[in-house]
């Protein structure tokens, strides 16, 4: 856990560890990898803290899919992830053939891909309500 000292204070982290008990196995490299992804993506220390209180399984993410997701999600034009993650944590849940359904959906509505990327951009969370 020597890795989240740099964003959270000590009884933040046992707080962390005890409402998600995996968090004591998970290796070093793993939550630096995720972690480091993130900053790549312009994720600052507000912007991290807020993804990890929210959604903590985001440390044990599979480092491939989060590159993908990220790799679909630039595809895209939305560059501004650092502001999508900080909005809706949430979305880092979603795998990237998840985020072409939600585009091939709105374009089927008649949207085009720039309003579908200011859409996303803007209410992130309807992607969990788009079916």
């Amino acid at each position: 856990m020597d890795i989240l000292r740099q964003l959270f204070r000590e009884e933040e982290i046992k707080r962390l560890v005890l409402e998600n008990d995996w968090l004591k196995i998970i290796s070093k490299e793993q939550i630096r990898s995720v972690l480091k992804i993130l900053s790549n993506e312009k994720c600052n220390n507000k912007v991290l803290r807020n993804i990890i209180i929210t959604y903590p399984e985001v440390l044990r993410k599979n480092i491939d899919e989060l590159n993908e997701l990220i790799y679909i999600l630039k595809g895209y034009e939305i560059i501004h992830l650092e502001v999508l993650f900080d909005l809706y944590p949430l979305f880092l849940r979603k795998k990237g053939y998840e985020v072409d359904n939600f585009f091939f959906i709105k374009q089927k509505e008649g949207l085009k891909n720039d309003e579908i990327k200011k859409l996303l951009e803007r209410e992130p969370y309807l992607i969990d309500v788009t079916r």
